[in-house]
């Protein structure tokens, strides 16, 4: 315990570094290795969370103090080459009241916040081509709204991948993108038998920004996971957005997000299926208050369903992650939001409010699975810190799924 707090009461004491760093300088005569070091930037992204949690079938509720800390830096360019590296570790403080995956506490709901110190990003990145960039290493990397693929940052644990991603906007308002993963490092940390995939896996990415007409975002995802050949699958789809200012004065908005995908297995997925993912949302702003409403399917025939293993899941379908894993007969979730923007809220800080409802059907049999409210605040404040509050409270009705509610609270400083 006393070494727990003495590791959480140190890496808060990095802090006062990250607040003290020099302001820049002007140009000198040095060379070009050593502008380069000058040119560097620390990376200090440190989160304390507090989680709790209460799920049917466990007769004690979960308890969990993490702190989260990454630290690390980034280098300025030199020869066409920039290098950044990131240490990440998360630890526990107290009594480990909660199922960490890897703490073998089965008698407590899962938190999945394992103890780990790893380096999270190690990576090299090359821009001497025109509006290119390659970049080779360990890194993070998110498509589009994270759906598909993301670095699922509201874990502790983040993922990330050792891949090679090629990145170019040398069409004009075209952006290609192309990354090859050959392991993922995922949220569970290396002493859960889950917690790495080796992979042989693509993805691609064309996004063309068509103005006033909107944006249009096409992608595939070819996985190839040898862990888990069950969740090997190929993704083809397309996403739309945009948004219309009816008035600008009044901050009136429209936005709208229409996206599909099909998907089907590849490589040793022992089970031969297509099924397919929609997804509609309509949005309306009249500033400082936004309402949302969005339907999202993802098919399921009884036997086998569409799946995104490497999404940032936790934003998808109920902050409660119910629905980690797709059931068979598929998921539909109707879902609507409203929520308060307060940008210049006292104290220079900026104040967020949101509640969101969800009722989940299946895709096949008209099965009820439940329904889930979700609401929260983040506060913004003094440029790097941010306090987060939210709940949730997942009602199964008659369905298989176990009721829980959870509550989480978080203050986390970032440069």
């Amino acid at each position: 315990m006393k070494k727990e707090m003495l590791i959480a009461v140190s890496w808060f004491s990095i802090l006062a570094v990250g607040q003290a760093v020099a302001e820049d300088k002007p140009p000198s005569n040095d060379g070009p290795i050593i502008e380069a070091i000058k040119n560097s930037k620390p990376l200090i992204d440190v989160r304390y969370r507090f989680e709790t949690k209460r799920q049917d079938g466990f007769a004690q509720d979960a308890y969990a103090n993490t702190i989260r800390t990454r630290l690390g830096f980034e280098s300025g360019e030199v020869y066409n080459l920039k290098v950044l590296v990131e240490f990440e570790n998360v630890v526990s403080i107290g009594d480990d009241d909660f199922n960490s995956t890897t703490n073998g506490r089965t008698q407590f709901p899962v938190v999945a916040d394992a103890n780990v110190t790893e380096i999270n990003r190690a990576q090299v990145t090359f821009t001497g081509i025109d509006k290119t960039a390659i970049t080779v290493g360990r890194q993070r990397f998110n498509l589009n709204n994270h759906r598909f693929v993301g670095a699922v940052d509201f874990r502790q644990n983040q993922q990330t991948f050792d891949a090679a991603r090629f990145s170019t906007k040398l069409i004009d308002r075209v952006t290609v993108d192309y990354l090859y993963i050959s392991r993922v490092h995922r949220i569970f940390g290396d002493n859960n038998p889950a917690g790495e995939f080796n992979s042989d896996s693509h993805v691609i990415s064309a996004i063309v920004d068509g103005g006033e007409l909107g944006t249009l975002k096409t992608y595939g995802v070819v996985l190839d996971l040898k862990e888990a050949p069950a969740l090997s699958s190929q993704s083809w789809g397309a996403r739309y957005e945009n948004t219309l200012t009816l008035d600008e004065g009044a901050g009136v908005k429209l936005g709208v997000v229409a996206e599909y995908a099909t998907q089907s297995d590849n490589a040793a997925n022992p089970i031969d299926y297509r099924e397919a993912y929609l997804h509609g949302e309509a949005s309306l702003s009249v500033a400082p208050f936004t309402g949302k409403l969005g339907y999202e399917k993802l098919g399921g025939d009884g036997t086998s369903s569409f799946k995104t293993p490497l999404a940032t899941l936790h934003k998808f379908q109920g902050f409660a992650d119910v629905f980690l894993a797709t059931p068979a007969a598929g998921l539909q979730d109707l879902y609507g939001t409203i929520a308060y923007n307060w940008k210049n809220a006292p104290f220079g800080t900026g104040v967020k409010l949101f509640a969101t409802y969800h009722d989940f059907k299946s895709d096949v049999g008209a099965l009820d699975f439940g329904e889930e409210f979700d609401a929260g605040m983040s506060v913004k404040f003094r440029k790097h810190w941010s306090v987060n509050l939210k709940g949730a409270v997942y009602n199964g009705g008659a369905s298989s799924f176990v009721d829980r509610n959870l509550i989480w609270a978080a203050l986390r400083f970032q440069y």
